[in-house]
Parts: structure tokens; sequence; C-alpha cells
């Protein structure tokens, strides 16, 4: 009735002399994995003899792979809140007359269950013979955290009636959080009438993130120059670890006496790593507080004369 084989029944008739005959059972050829099957020639109702072995088994030998099971890969975007549904499909491949079984786990990667990044799910697939498909759901968590992409596994082990071809499916939490930026205050005060006076620049980083961050900075001249020895130059970088929104710069401004306009250089962002620019530029206005210089007059007396002219030369002193 399943095709196994075609039946075949009749009687055999043996002369006085004959020892053997044969009987022929044809068995249908197929494709599917299956355990190995039995049929029975049934021998009875012998003439003029007895019946010593009455049953001779046919076995039908499964020569067919068994199924195999595999995981696809999946990868979305984390979300900033809630959950999101990672989907993986389990495929089964392979003709079969049997059902199957897998396990399945989840494995951490750099997505661990422990910093909250997704939801650990285990358990067993059930597979009916002709089914070829199921899902396993992992629950990811959201956040606004700026992060590199993160992964975890869905692993398939112990396989009953098929073997995996594939026993490992990757989940990629896409990062959709937005770097954290790098800005640098102004700075602004008197010169000083010597010394040096030290200009204190804060560059903050702003936005959530769980990845170390750097920035290069340089001084740069305005009105204010160091070759002119109003300033003196600085550069380098700035690394932050994950959870520092702050560092400071210090320039040192050489003070005088000299009365002049107020004078301005710049502290000037660039390169960064891990994060964005929003504002790449400091001032730092050096204000002068020197006594602007004044100008006099003198008087000038003199005997006028009798013709000609008498020349009054009057000084004006800064």
């Amino acid at each position: 009735a399943d095709n196994d084989y075609q039946a075949n029944g009749g009687t055999l008739t043996f002369a006085a002399n004959e020892t053997s005959k044969q009987v022929t059972v044809l068995v249908n050829g197929d494709i599917k994995f299956e355990v190995d099957e039995t049929f029975t020639v049934h021998l009875s109702n012998a003439s003029n003899a007895t019946i010593s072995n009455a049953d001779g088994t046919g076995t039908i030998v499964n020569d067919d792979a068994a199924a195999s099971f595999s995981i696809d890969n999946v990868s979305h975007n984390e979300g900033d809140s809630g959950t999101s549904s990672y989907v993986f499909t389990v495929t089964k491949t392979g003709s079969t007359a049997l059902s199957s079984s897998v396990n399945f786990g989840t494995v951490d990667g750099t997505a661990t269950v422990a910093d909250n990044d997704y939801a650990a799910n285990s358990g067993t697939l059930n597979f009916a013979a002709n089914e070829a498909s199921k899902q396993i759901t992992v629950s990811v968590n959201g956040d606004t955290t700026f992060e590199s992409n993160e992964t975890f596994t869905v692993h398939l082990s112990n396989a009953s009636n098929a073997t995996i071809s594939n026993p490992d499916g990757i989940g990629t939490i896409v990062n959709d959080d937005a770097a954290p930026s790098f800005s640098v205050d102004d700075v602004t005060h008197n010169e000083g009438d010597s010394g040096t006076t030290s200009y204190v620049f804060t560059v903050t980083k702003t936005g959530s993130t769980e990845l170390s961050a750097s920035v290069d900075f340089q001084t740069i001249d305005g009105t204010a120059t160091v070759a002119g020895n109003d300033y003196q130059a600085n550069g380098g970088a700035l690394n932050f670890g994950a959870g520092e929104t702050t560092k400071q710069v210090t320039v040192f401004v050489n003070g005088d006496t000299t009365f002049e306009a107020d004078e301005v250089f710049t502290l000037h962002l660039s390169n960064s790593t891990n994060a964005t620019i929003s504002d790449a530029d400091g001032t730092g206005t050096i204000v002068n507080d020197d006594t602007a210089p004044s100008f006099s007059i003198d008087d000038v007396t003199h005997n006028e004369g009798n013709t000609g002219t008498t020349t009054y030369t009057f000084t004006v002193t800064k």
C-alpha cells in the first residue's frame, strides 16, 4: 500500500527430484530516507510435505542520505527601546519518511545576555516527515547607546533522524544610534603684565557610548600669534574612555605691558574617532589690560619781536 514492494503469491510445484525453486518479489526504489523495512514471503498449504520454516524475511535496506538541518543568519537594527524580533529559519533538506528533531540554544558572542543585549532562548524543534522549515525567535533589547555591531549565535545540536549541515545562525545587532560628538568652549582672560596666564579650554563629549573615542587638537594663530610672543602653541590628542565626558586643554598666554587691541587665537579640533565634531573651534580671547597712552602738549611763551615772525614750537608728548 505504501508502494514499498509489489505483492506476489501463487503455488510452487516440485517434481519428485526437484529440490529448489525461486520466488521473485519486486521492491520499488525511492530516494526517501527511512528506516530499514521488511516484508515476508509466507509458505502455507504444503502437499505431500511439511513446512519447517514458513517465513522468509525480505529486508529493504535504506540507502538514502538522511535529511539535514541548516539555519540562516539574521541582521536587524536593534531599535532604541523595547525589543526587536530576530526570526531565524531552520530548514530541513532532503526527502524523508521519518519525523525528526533538533535542539537549539542561543550562545553569547560580542552581544551577551548579561549585558541585556538580548534574551536567551533554547528548546527543541520537532519536524513531521513532510515539514521543511520551522522558526526560532530571539528578542533583542533596544537602546540608545552608540556601540559596535554585536553578534550572538543560535546553535543547532543533537539532531534525530537527520544530520546538521549548518549548525550556527549568526544574529547581528546593527547599531542604529548616533555617535557622540565633541565640542570645545571659548575662553577669555586678561593677558596679565608678566609671566603666563593659563587659558583652560574644555572639550566635551556629548552622547551615550560604549566605545572609547579620541580627537586631535591644535592651536591656530589669529590676531594673536606664536611668532609675536602672544601665546605658546599646543597640540596633541585627547583620549576619552567610554564613560568620560570632558577633558581640558591648557594654552599659556604671555603677559605684557603693551597697550593693544584684544587679540584672538583658536583651539581647533580634528580627526575624531568613534565620534563626530559638532563645534571644532574654541576661541581664545586675550583681553588687553594695559592703560592706553595719553597725549599732552606744552605751553610756549616768546616775545613777539618787532618785525618778521617768531616761531612758537609746541611739543606734543605721548
